[in-house]
């Protein structure tokens, strides 16, 4: 069959191509799943979709739209006689309403983690059982890992505790650990020996520590391009009083007043949910009242946002995870298990399928998926 010269003319013309703005501007909105299956396009969306502003744009652009976003949490529970489980869950959100739904095989990296520390851009920050740090991207499956900081400092009668961080700093695009050695002293006071671990660089370094009262929470809470974590002026009340600040940028410390509780608090627990800081006070009277800073660093916006309750007797503590987009669904650690909360009808619903009980310890973070390399 012979060619018509129409026909001809067709297939010799150049397919148009769109500028690379809009081609940006297109996939920054798209899914995870879908930009990893376009990475096999071509080698120009390869390049693209490599590129570590590519990969900032799309954070700041899922940031920025949380309707268009789906947040995923990763679990690492103990549990008795069956050792250590690793779940993996989609947040979403459906009609306004919470959707956690259990999804895919977990990567195997964290289910033999010995320690969840926290999560930022897509990455997660673990320990090893061989005294090792990871970063690890569960959507890429590309992980780093490098060695953990031993002690350096003299250990006296009153011992040392360690805390952990875990950022960003957006102003030169590096990722940092920081390990704190906290030493007791007398009437409640801790001297704080602070490192922490460029990613750019390779490398541990030491910066000028701080004086402090007794540091809540083993791992700090990463919000507006610092670290916080819950302290109190008195080793033996674990009341907080304020959170200690340090801004991965600049390497300074700062303080943010709590907001005002009842008599009868008796802890503090902090958590981020979508880029917001988190405080929960738990009370001797197994409740915990929520609250959200509305402007970062203005105390003045701490605004609450829930009483909850507790329905297990005793000490359990509840850790604010993540805050449903109308306000009135909460994801939870209640003590050692993973609940969405609904403040409609004062209902718990448990995530894991174990009776419960069974939970010795449980490891949890929320992530946003990402594209982000554990490699600079």
């Amino acid at each position: 069959m012979e060619e018509t010269s129409e026909g001809a003319n067709f297939w010799n013309q150049e397919i148009p191509t769109l500028p690379q703005e809009l081609i940006t501007e297109i996939l920054i909105r798209l899914p995870i799943k879908t930009l990893l299956k376009f990475m096999c396009v071509s080698k120009s969306w390869l390049s693209l979709l490599s590129n570590t502003e590519f990969h900032n744009t799309h954070i700041n652009y899922s940031i920025k739209n949380p309707k268009m976003t789906d947040y995923t949490l990763a679990m690492v529970s103990t549990v008795s006689g069956l050792g250590k489980i690793c779940h993996v869950y989609t947040i979403g959100s459906e009609n306004s309403s919470v959707t956690v739904a259990k999804h895919g095989c977990p990567p195997k990296s964290l289910s033999l983690s010995a320690f969840l520390l926290d999560s930022c851009n897509g990455l997660i920050c673990l320990t090893t059982d061989s005294f090792e740090l990871m970063l690890l991207n569960p959507c890429t499956g590309k992980f780093n890992v490098f060695p953990d900081l031993m002690i350096q400092y003299k250990v006296g009668a009153g011992g040392c505790y360690v805390r952990y961080g875990f950022g960003y700093d957006a102003f030169v695009g590096d990722y940092k650990v920081v390990k704190i050695f906290s030493f007791p002293q007398s009437e409640g006071r801790h001297v704080n020996m602070v490192n922490i671990y460029s990613l750019k660089a390779n490398s541990w370094s030491t910066i000028h520590g701080f004086n402090s009262g007794y540091i809540n929470g083993n791992v700090g809470v990463f919000a507006n391009g610092a670290l916080h974590w819950g302290g109190c002026h008195s080793h033996i009340s674990s009341a907080s009083s304020e959170i200690v600040t340090l801004d991965l940028a600049t390497e300074r410390y700062g303080k943010i007043a709590l907001p005002s509780y009842e008599d009868g608090g008796i802890r503090w627990t902090l958590g981020v949910s979508r880029g917001s800081l988190v405080s929960c006070c738990n009370y001797e009277t197994n409740r915990a009242d929520m609250w959200v800073m509305k402007e970062y660093g203005v105390e003045k916006s701490w605004t609450k946002l829930v009483t909850i309750s507790s329905p297990v007797d005793g000490s359990v503590y509840i850790s604010p995870l993540f805050v449903g987009e109308n306000g009135d669904e909460f994801l939870v650690k209640l003590g050692a298990e993973l609940t969405l909360y609904n403040s409609r009808n004062a209902s718990f619903k448990r995530l894991a399928d174990y009776v419960s009980g069974d939970f010795l310890h449980v490891q949890v973070t929320t992530y946003l998926e990402s594209l982000t390399s554990p490699h600079i």
